[in-house]
């Protein structure tokens, strides 16, 4: 019995040599490590040596700041027992520790104990040392705003973007969204796979993924040939233009633009001459949807502190200003970060950890009022949370916004969230202008430039948008009561004018145009051009607003924000045939310009206008004059929607008035053979149709060409075609313009019986034009 009692007792006691010198070994290595500041291999070491046994506190205390060091806020929360451990069993700290503990308190939402933490870190510092005691000022501070805020949480609901596609275990962050909500980019933090850079072990780089009827696609690398990181910075409220971010060897980082053609994006270049600098910090920016003002952050020379926001404006002479700081109250001691101008131009986001902030980085928003930016207000809670909230941007209805937060409940540093916003303060009153410019003829885009001109302001040039090239697509933002001519330059057209007319709405609503272009040709020659405008805009009523409600709601439903399936079942157990049908409808529901039913027939809500330009009526001293970009464009006439809307019902329903023995008159003029020369024999007949022309402006000529069967086609159609140009001719400086010309060209005839000289002929007769508008 003795002798296993001892063999026992020399077993425990080999046990506890070997344990000794495993955790000897263990906490050796992590002090290794930890000598370093490589914390991440140091934390496993030292938990090893704690799960082993061991109580002494520098070690808990050295494992709380392993759990500190980490970029993970899950993480990072972990170092609060070992610091409590560390206090409460050691002595002898630096009184940081008690600051430390409580910025992870504060990113714990444990408030209480952050402001016993950061009290006791006041007491313990030097009152000498105001360094010290601001820091512990403003910490305190920030937990006492964090206790107001939480207590009144505003009425947001915040969502996680729940698409394993979009947040992963890594960093996501600034997501840029055009104003649309068609459109989101954001930067990602990922493992270099060495197909881009070497010595990096993680990379940023931009993705991009498109809203299809609340859908989002897969994102998507947008290939940027950079030797260092890049991000997003700001987009274009049509999303065809993005503000990037790109860093240097030496450079610490400046803005860049790309243009996106199609599904293709461009490659980058400067986003205006005088905006960066060699040797500080750009890092975001916003622009307005006029194009006229950018708004930027930057850690440049004469700032109030750390990043400040600035802006820079487009002048007249065409070149950007010298960016200006926008002082106080916008920006502040701390740092200012990621500004958003919302399409409203009166409301300015941006992110802070100054000013009011819980905690962090957080969101504020300030009003320009009388010209005056207000005092900046936080978000608050839970938009803003005690973590990093920040990079903000909300859609032109103001219903929705998103942001980057690496709040608690995320998968790993920073996550991408959106909000839905209560409908009081999602009514923003814009118009945005969702439209496509098509060639009538092939049905595709082409080559164009709108030129937004303010009637108001003496034609003061506003903005140049270009459409989308690949589909003709183009996005304008307008403020309410306010007149605009919008001058559209499309290749193989010239220049005309639409007006538009944004009417004082309290609200915002969207609207769908659809504009078709087609040369006027007369004989092959082009003598003028078609302009057909279709416009699903809706009346400014509450049946719009009901409407527009809906288009909010189906985006609810389609984005999975609302429980569908629970809430058919309730529609369903309730009997409401209304309400299935009116959740199918959300389902359902799409309002993309590329869903919008523009066949007026079909759609009861298309209004249609339609203008015919002929170029003889328009000569120079007919053309307007617009001052555009620093060049003068000679327009068409204005074309103001409501007045030819209403021409063209008139036109379909308009009674000819004049003597119907006068559709009697005609003529056949004959040519020789090979010639297209008018004969003076003929000249009588063409004079008494001329003289019928002048009696009514509801008549015009039908002019016919025809050759003979002896040439080729082509030849044929040439040569018919100069025959009825010689009568047109004769027609045109008679002084009956080209509007009032019907022209057909034939060729050869295909009667066999006819004879040559029959062939070789034109016939010309008295048409009424209101009829011949209507075969159209």
């Amino acid at each position: 019995m003795m002798k296993k009692t001892i063999y026992l007792l020399l077993l425990c006691l080999l046990f506890a040599t070997a344990s000794f010198a495993q955790n000897a070994k263990a906490l050796a290595e992590a002090e290794r490590y930890f000598s370093v500041k490589s914390y991440d291999a140091a934390l496993p070491k030292f938990l090893e040596a704690i799960q082993a046994g061991e109580k002494d506190p520098t070690v808990h205390y050295k494992t709380g700041v392993c759990y500190e060091k980490s970029p993970e806020l899950s993480e990072q929360i972990k170092a609060i027992p070992y610091f409590e451990y560390a206090i409460k069993n050691g002595k002898g700290w630096p009184t940081t520790l008690y600051y430390e503990l409580g910025s992870i308190y504060l990113k714990d939402e444990n408030l209480q104990k952050a402001i016993e933490s950061f009290t006791k870190f006041r007491e313990l510092s030097n009152k000498a040392d105001k360094k010290a005691m601001a820091q512990a000022d403003d910490a305190i501070q920030t937990c006492h705003n964090a206790v107001a805020l939480m207590s009144v949480p505003r009425n947001f609901k915040v969502n996680y973007f729940n698409s394993p596609l979009v947040n992963t275990k890594y960093t996501e962050y600034n997501p840029i969204v055009s104003a649309d909500e068609s459109a989101m980019a954001y930067t990602a933090l990922r493992p270099n796979t060495g197909k881009t850079r070497t010595g990096d072990k993680f990379i940023e780089e931009i993705y991009i993924s498109y809203n299809d009827h609340g859908s989002w696609s897969e994102p998507k690398v947008i290939p940027i040939a950079h030797d260092y990181n890049v991000g997003t910075a700001g987009m274009s409220p049509d999303g065809q233009k993005m503000i990037i971010f790109m860093g240097g060897s030496t450079d610490p980082g400046g803005l860049y633009q790309i243009t996106k053609t199609g599904d293709l994006w461009g490659k980058p270049s400067l986003l205006t001459p005088n905006l960066n600098t060699p040797k500080y910090l750009e890092s975001t920016a916003s622009i307005t949807p006029d194009g006229k003002t950018i708004y930027f952050a930057s850690d440049r020379l004469g700032g109030l502190g750390g990043l400040d926001i600035y802006k820079t404006t487009l002048q007249a002479n065409g070149t950007w200003s010298n960016p200006v700081n926008m002082g106080a109250p916008i920006n502040s001691k701390a740092n200012e970060d990621a500004p958003f101008i919302h399409p409203d131009q009166k409301t300015l986001f941006f992110t802070s950890d100054g000013h009011n902030s819980m905690g962090g980085r957080d969101i504020f928003v300030s009003k320009l009022i009388d010209k005056t930016w207000s005092a900046p207000e936080n978000m608050g809670y839970p938009v803003n949370t005690t973590a990093n909230d920040n990079y903000f941007t909300l859609i032109a209805d103001g219903t929705r916004a998103y942001f980057s937060s690496d709040r608690k409940g995320g998968q790993g540093g920073q996550d991408i969230y959106y909000m839905d916003l209560p409908a009081e303060s999602a009514n923003i009153p814009l118009t945005m202008i969702k439209g496509k410019i098509l060639n009538a003829e092939t049905g595709k885009p082409m080559p164009t430039k709108l030129y937004v001109i303010d009637n108001k302001t003496d034609k003061k040039l506003d903005f140049v948008y270009d459409p989308d090239p690949e589909t003709g697509n183009y996005l304008v933002i307008l403020p309410p009561a306010t007149d605009y001519d919008i001058v559209i330059e499309s290749e193989g057209f010239l220049p005309y004018t639409l007006n538009v007319n944004i009417p004082n709405q309290s609200y915002f609503y969207e609207l769908y145009q659809m504009i078709n272009l087609k040369t006027i040709k007369q004989f092959d020659v082009v003598v003028g051009q078609e302009v057909q405008v279709k416009n699903a805009f809706y009346d400014t009523d509450q049946e719009v607003k009901s409407n527009l409600r809906k288009t909010h709601e189906a985006k609810l439903v389609q984005t999975g924000n609302v429980d569908v399936y629970d809430m058919m079942l309730d529609l369903m157990a309730s009997g409401d045939k209304d309400g299935i049908t009116y959740l199918t409808d959300l389902i359902q529901m799409k309002d993309p310009i590329e869903d919008v039913n523009f066949n007026e027939k079909e759609n009861s809500r298309i209004e249609v206008a339609t203008r015919t330009y002929y170029y003889d009526e328009s000569d120079e001293s007919k053309f307007e004059q617009k001052k555009v970009d620093g060049k003068t464009i000679f327009s068409l006439p204005t074309f103001v929607f409501n007045e030819e809307a209403k021409k063209t019902k008139e036109q379909v329903n308009k009674k000819s008035n004049f003597d119907k023995a006068a559709l009697t008159k005609a003529a056949k003029i004959y040519f020789d053979a090979g010639k297209s020369d008018l004969k003076a024999q003929y000249n009588p007949q063409l004079d008494a149709i001329l003289a019928e022309l002048k009696k009514s402006p509801d008549l015009g000529v039908e002019i016919l060409g025809f050759a003979s069967a002896e040439g080729t086609e082509e030849l044929n159609r040439e040569l018919s075609n100069k025959r009825a140009i010689a009568i047109l001719d004769y027609f045109n400086h008679k002084g009956i313009v080209r509007r009032r010309i019907v022209a057909k060209g034939y060729g050869a005839t295909k009667d066999v019986a006819t004879t040559k000289e029959e062939g070789r002929r034109v016939e010309v007769r008295v048409v009424d034009l209101n009829e011949e508008e209507t075969k159209k």
